[in-house]
C-alpha cells in the first residue's frame, strides 16, 4: 500500500512538471543595429504569483521591462494560465550574441529558461538583403542609403483638387474636392486657400470633419484627407479659374529598416517652429511644398431660347407655394405672406420673388429662412420668404397667384411655376402692430440710431471736459480731443482707402476693393480666416458677437452688391459713394458693438 501511494505521488509531480513551461522567445529574422526588439519569457502552468528573477543583457541596451501580461491558453492538457514577461532591448551594434534564459520562483522550486542567439546586422546588410529577396516594405517611412528624399516625397505625398465638371451653365453648381494623399510620416500646413472668384461658395466638408479613406494608385495604397469640399455657384458666363491650394509638408524618414505605419496631421495656419515636434533619434526631418494645379471652368449663359420674363438666374428643380399663418386679421394688424421654394439647386443665389400687393394692403421686406441640406450637391431643401404687411381697411382681399421662373437642369430646359391665388379677411377691429423688428425703417430703429449719436456726443463732451483739465493741470498746450472713429480698431477709413480711391475708376476694380475691406475687417474684428471665410460664417459670427440683425443685413447686402458688381454686367455707377458710405457707418456700428 506505502509503495502504491509513493508511486501516485510521483506520478502526481511529474505530471505537475510536465504541465509547466517556461522559455525564451525572440524575433526569428535579424534585427538591424539601432533598432528596437522584443524579448518574452512566456511562462505556461505556472502559478499567479510566480516572480521572475531579473536577466542581465550584457550585449543590449535595456529600455523598457518587465511588463507582465497574463492569460490563458487551451492545450491536450486542458486550459493554462499564461504569464508574459516583455523586456525591450537596442541592438547596439551588428554581430551574434546571446539573449541569456533566465528563472522564474514558483512556490516550491524554480525553472530556468533557455538561452537563444540573436543575430544582429548592420543597416546596409539590411538593404542588400531586402534587394536580394526583391521584397519592399509596404510603408515609405524606411529612407534606404542613396536615395533621393525629396523626389520620394514627390512621388508619395501630393495634393490634388477633382471637379465634377468643367463646363456648366451659370447658377449651376460646379462640385470641388481638395485632397492630400500621403503614404509618408507628414505635417502639413495649408499656407494658401484658394480663391473662388467669380463663384458663391457654399462649404460641405473641411478640416474639423477629417475624413479619410484609402485609396489606390498606380498600384499603392495612400491615406488620402479631403482637406476641403465645396459647392461653386457662378455668378456669370465666362471662364474662371479655380486657383492653387498651396501646402507645406515636413516629412519625416526613418535611416533604419523600420516598417511603420505612417499617419499624416494637417491644418491651416496652424503650425510654426514653435509647435513643430523633436525629431526622433535615428530619424530626419525633410520640408518641400506642394500645390493643386488651376483649374479652368467654362461658365455658359442662359440660353435666349423661350428665356421666361420673370427668370431671374434660378438653376435646379424646385417647387413654389404660398400660405397665410392668419385666415383673419384686424385692422392695422400684422400679418405674414409665406412664400416657400423647395427643391435642389442655387438657392443661396435665389432673390425674393417680387410680390403684387393687393390694393389696400401694405408690404413689407421679407425675412429669410432656409432648411438647405448642405451635404448633398446641388443642395436640397426649403427656402422661405416671409413678407410683413397690413391692411388699414377692413375687407376681403385676394393674394394673385406668384410665378417663378427657373432652368430645369436635368431636362435644360426653362420651367415657370406658381402659386395658388390666397384670400384674407380684414375685420373692422382695428389693432396697431409694431413692424420695427420687421421693417428697417421703423421708428425704433431712429430712436436707436438718435441714442447711439446722443451716446456719441456725450463721450465727446467727457473726453472734452477731460482734456481740458488736464491742460489746467500741466499747463500744457490743450490736447486734442479723441476721435471716436479712431477708437474702432483697425480704422474703418484705412480699411476702405484702397475702395475710396477707386470710387470714380472700373467698377470691377472698386468693388473688389470694397470686397477685399469687408472680409479684411471680418478677419480682424470677428476671427474668420483661411475656408471658413464664407457669408455663412459672416452671419453666424455678428449673431455670435451681439452685432444687430440690422447691421448684419446691412453687411451682408454691401457684400452682396460688390459680388455682383464684379461678376455681372450690372451699372452700378451712381451707387458707388452712397454705399462706401453705409459700408462705414456698418463698420463703426459693428466695431463700437465690439469693443
Amino acid at each position: 500500500m506505502k509503495q502504491l501511494s509513493l508511486v501516485c505521488s510521483l506520478f502526481f509531480v511529474l505530471s505537475l512538471n510536465a504541465q509547466v513551461s517556461f522559455k525564451t522567445i525572440i524575433p526569428q529574422q535579424p534585427i538591424v543595429a539601432g533598432e528596437s526588439f522584443q524579448v518574452q519569457y512566456i511562462l505556461e502552468g505556472g502559478e499567479k504569483n510566480a516572480v521572475i528573477r531579473p536577466p542581465i543583457f550584457k550585449a543590449f541596451r535595456l529600455i523598457t521591462g518587465p511588463n507582465i501580461y497574463t492569460g490563458k491558453v487551451s492545450t491536450s492538457t486542458g486550459i493554462q494560465a499564461v504569464q508574459n514577461f516583455v523586456y525591450t532591448l537596442e541592438a547596439i551594434r551588428p554581430g551574434k550574441f546571446m539573449v541569456p534564459g533566465t528563472s522564474v520562483i514558483l512556490t516550491n522550486r524554480a525553472i530556468k529558461s533557455n538561452d537563444v542567439i540573436l543575430e544582429v546586422i548592420s543597416k546596409e546588410d539590411a538593404l542588400k538583403m531586402l534587394n536580394k529577396k526583391g521584397e519592399l516594405l509596404s510603408s515609405e517611412y524606411f529612407l534606404r542609403p542613396g536615395e533621393d528624399p525629396y523626389k520620394k516625397i514627390k512621388e508619395n505625398l501630393f495634393v490634388k483638387v477633382q471637379v465634377d465638371r468643367y463646363t456648366c451653365f451659370t447658377g449651376e453648381p460646379i462640385l470641388a474636392t481638395f485632397k492630400l494623399y500621403s503614404r509618408l510620416q507628414s505635417r502639413s500646413d495649408i499656407i494658401k486657400n484658394p480663391a473662388f472668384y467669380g463663384f458663391t461658395v457654399q462649404d460641405m466638408v473641411n478640416l474639423a470633419d477629417k475624413e479619410k479613406v484609402i485609396e489606390k494608385m498606380n498600384g499603392n495604397l495612400f491615406d488620402v484627407h479631403t482637406i476641403r469640399k465645396v459647392q461653386l455657384y457662378p455668378l456669370q458666363s465666362g471662364d474662371f479659374i479655380i486657383d492653387a491650394m498651396e501646402i507645406k509638408n515636413t516629412v519625416e524618414f526613418s535611416r533604419s529598416a523600420v516598417n511603420k505605419k505612417t499617419e499624416q496631421k494637417i491644418a491651416e495656419g496652424m503650425m510654426s517652429k514653435d509647435t513643430e515636434e523633436p525629431v526622433a533619434t535615428g530619424t530626419e526631418a525633410f520640408e518641400t511644398f506642394t500645390n493643386t494645379a488651376p483649374v479652368t471652368v467654362h461658365v455658359k449663359a442662359w440660353p435666349e431660347k423661350n428665356k421666361p420674363l420673370t427668370f431671374t438666374g434660378a438653376a435646379g428643380r424646385f417647387t413654389i407655394s404660398a400660405q397665410l399663418p392668419q385666415e383673419k386679421l384686424h385692422k392695422n394688424e400684422q400679418g405674414i405672406f409665406e412664400l416657400t421654394i423647395a427643391g435642389k439647386g442655387n438657392f443661396i443665389q435665389l432673390d425674393a420673388p417680387k410680390i403684387a400687393w393687393p390694393t389696400g394692403i401694405e408690404g413689407f421686406d421679407p425675412i429669410l429662412k432656409d432648411e438647405l441640406d448642405k451635404t448633398k450637391a446641388p443642395l436640397s431643401g426649403r427656402r422661405t420668404f416671409r413678407y410683413p404687411f397690413v391692411a388699414a381697411t377692413a375687407g376681403s382681399y385676394r393674394f394673385l397667384p406668384v410665378s417663378f421662373s427657373f432652368f430645369d437642369s436635368d431636362s435644360n430646359k426653362y420651367k415657370t411655376i406658381s402659386t395658388a391665388s390666397i384670400e384674407i379677411i380684414v375685420d373692422k377691429e382695428e389693432k396697431r402692430t409694431d413692424l420695427s423688428k420687421e421693417n428697417k425703417t421703423s421708428l425704433a430703429d431712429q430712436n436707436e440710431k438718435a441714442a447711439r449719436i446722443a451716446g456719441a456726443i456725450a463721450v465727446l463732451l467727457v473726453l472734452g471736459v477731460l482734456a481740458y483739465w488736464i491742460f489746467r493741470k500741466k499747463e500744457v498746450q490743450p490736447v486734442p480731443l479723441i476721435n471716436l472713429e479712431e477708437m474702432v480698431k483697425p480704422s474703418s477709413v484705412s480699411l476702405l482707402q484702397p475702395a475710396l480711391d477707386a470710387v470714380h475708376k472700373d467698377d470691377i476694380e472698386f468693388y473688389s476693393a470694397l470686397r477685399s475691406a469687408i472680409w479684411a475687417f471680418a478677419e480682424q474684428h470677428l476671427g474668420l480666416h483661411g475656408s471658413i471665410i464664407t457669408k455663412d460664417a459672416l452671419a453666424y459670427k455678428m449673431k455670435e458677437k451681439g452685432v444687430s440683425t440690422e447691421f448684419s443685413r446691412q453687411l451682408l447686402s454691401v457684400l452682396d452688391q460688390c459680388e455682383r458688381g464684379m461678376f455681372t454686367n450690372a451699372n452700378l455707377e451712381n451707387d458707388k459713394e452712397k454705399l462706401l458710405e453705409q459700408t462705414q457707418e456698418v463698420f463703426e456700428s459693428i466695431g463700437k458693438t465690439l469693443l
